[in-house]
């Protein structure tokens, strides 16, 4: 169901053509998460030796050996000991040696750069805990050194096994227990995680089988909403360095006129190091329903911040500030459209300021939710932060940056009547009060396979915070990070991402977010109570196909109290018949 949609009309407040810019920087989650991921598994050696000891335990293996079995696949007698002790299969074996040999498509000045930062330095700090000096002393510099050196090395770059061999002591230890304890913690989550997953699912497949809907009627019915065209305006907002784009829907001939009080409005905010472009096939969507949208470009977390960064023309992730600047972005736009919509010009009373919406991804996410009224909990980011071990929960590391703010002002801008978060973080940031804090209609998405912004963490718990009247929580299984960027599978990154961060057919995942997005802010902005089945469980049970089958929970007068985890997580029971969402959402 994917609309490449009509093409742009006219453009106006124009700025000058830009030349299009041939990549896309939607790999700096993948940096943090990518590159945290390849640095816990880089128990880094000296030239000779890898040490890895358990209390007073303790085996030496030689670098060489790990190289010629990375090259080769060839086990020398000690590895083979080994191997025999610890049971590995084959299959194993052959995922141990990809884990050495397989390089990582970073630059050593992004490598470096990123190591620099607020995020690397405490990322080293952590990996430290484990990765030693053979006197067990922690060493960041040597841990950095090893990494770069390795990013720069000509045969290979840096993979694994250069890491080992550029690691500037005699010889590396790996402390297994502190290892194994680390193990255990991120194992812990992601049982809690699997256990959450099944019993939102188990309450959103009762509920639909509850409640069911009249699928091919409620299909037709967001089809056909679709009668407008696309005038594709470009609108220069004081403060931000690229134009905003417009997408005004366009009347047709025998279609529908613009409404009496305009077209209401949608703003897109992209995650870290996307662009106004991101999420163009879900704005041109919702603009043939009838819904302007604009998608802005934040300029401090942008592609090009991102750029910037990996070339050393940057020393930071994102700066401080960029946690005031993006939801300030969103209103700066919004004064000026509201503005032409009162002064004579193209858009003079084309659209309804009263009635505003915003999507946001990841870092966007957060936007959206402080527009909407979630404020920051500094008390208890400063409890979290920094965290003390490696974390299942990589988006951390971005959120105790916030704890560098002075007290931040009110970000909230009341124009904003409701909020489409897709795989957002604020888990730590906002906190349970935050979150009650928002009294707008909120729609949560979750992808079971995020590693960025896990899930349970960053969704499914705040989730359960919100207090407003109409919530929402679409959990998409096998869902990643990834999966509802538009054009995040172009190929063009500066950093490649894997295919299986961004998930098999992606534009399934653009169909779900269209056809659901352009019900709820029929909804929640229009008032039009035809769309409120289709934010049954029902309906979306029916439109998920595999992989990304959907599991929808709802909430219009619901009271949901959160769970607290468990220390273990038990195996999830059948939900009670009439279960909802009045009952805990986790164990």
């Amino acid at each position: 169901m994917t609309s490449n949609g009509p093409a742009p009309r006219h453009t106006f407040v124009s700025a000058s053509a830009q030349t299009a810019r041939s990549w896309r920087r939607y790999g700096l989650a993948w940096v943090l998460g990518g590159l945290g991921a390849l640095a816990i598994a880089t128990p880094a050696a000296a030239a000779e030796a890898l040490l890895v000891s358990f209390g007073i335990l303790e085996r030496s293996i030689p670098i060489a050996d790990l190289e010629r079995f990375a090259m080769t696949g060839e086990l020398t007698p000690q590895l083979n000991v080994y191997r025999r002790q610890l049971q590995v299969t084959d299959e194993q074996l052959g995922q141990i040696r990809e884990v050495l040999s397989t390089p990582a498509s970073i630059s050593p000045v992004g490598v470096a750069q990123f190591l620099y930062t607020e995020q690397g330095i405490l990322l080293l700090e952590q990996i430290s805990r484990v990765v030693q000096t053979p006197v067990r002393q922690a060493n960041v510099q040597a841990l950095r050194g090893a990494l770069i050196l390795a990013a720069a090395n000509p045969e290979g770059g840096l993979t694994l096994i250069n890491v080992l061999k550029t690691y500037p002591t005699v010889a590396i230890r790996i402390d297994l227990a502190e290892g194994l304890a680390i193990a255990q913690e991120i194992n812990q989550a992601i049982l809690q995680s699997e256990a959450a997953f099944e019993q939102v699912q188990a309450l959103a497949q009762q509920a639909a089988e509850a409640n069911p809907v009249d699928v091919e009627a409620l299909q037709q019915l967001v089809q056909s909403e679709r009668q407008y065209g696309l005038d594709l305006i470009q609108v220069v907002v004081p403060g931000l360095p690229r134009p905003v784009q417009l997408y005004l829907p366009l009347t047709e001939p025998g279609g529908p006129g613009v409404p009496s009080q305009g077209f209401p409005l949608v703003v897109i905010s992209h995650g870290l190091g996307g662009t106004r472009d991101s999420y163009t096939y879900l704005a041109e969507y919702l603009a043939s329903g009838g819904i302007a949208v604009a998608t802005l470009e934040h300029p401090g977390s942008n592609d090009q911040q991102l750029y910037a960064l990996l070339t050393g023309q940057s020393d930071a992730v994102v700066q401080t500030e960029e946690f005031l600047r993006r939801p300030r972005d969103v209103s700066l736009t919004l004064n000026t459209l509201d503005r032409l919509n009162h002064s004579p010009s193209p858009l003079r009373r084309q659209l309804d300021l009263d009635r505003v919406g915003v999507v946001g991804q990841s870092f966007g996410g957060y936007t959206a939710l402080a527009l909407a009224g979630a404020n920051f909990d500094l008390v208890g980011l400063a409890e979290v932060c920094p965290p003390g071990t490696l974390s299942f929960n990589p988006s951390l590391l971005l959120q105790c940056q916030a704890l560098n703010l002075v007290t931040p002002t009110d970000l909230s801008d009341r124009r904003v009547k409701s909020v489409f978060v897709i795989n957002p973080v604020g888990s730590v940031l906002f906190g349970p009060v935050g979150y009650g804090q928002i009294d707008v209609p909120v729609m949560m998405v979750a992808g079971t396979a995020d590693t960025i912004a896990p899930a349970y963490p960053e969704q499914l718990v705040p989730f359960t915070w919100l207090t407003t009247p109409n919530r929402y929580l679409l959990l998409i299984s096998q869902g990643t990070h990834f999966s509802a960027i538009g054009d995040i599978a172009t190929g063009d990154q500066p950093l490649p991402i894997p295919p299986e961060l961004i998930g098999l057919r992606p534009e399934l995942v653009w169909d779900y977010m269209q056809i659901l997005g352009l019900a709820y802010f029929k909804l929640t902005l229009e008032g039009d109570q035809r769309f409120q089945p289709a934010l049954q469980p029902a309906f979306a049970a029916a439109l998920g196909v595999d992989p990304y089958l959907l599991s929808l929970l709802g909430s219009p007068s619901a009271d949901i109290s959160p769970a607290a985890a468990p220390d273990t997580a038990p195996e999830p029971t059948p939900a009670p018949v009439g279960a909802g969402l009045n009952d805990p959402l986790f164990p």
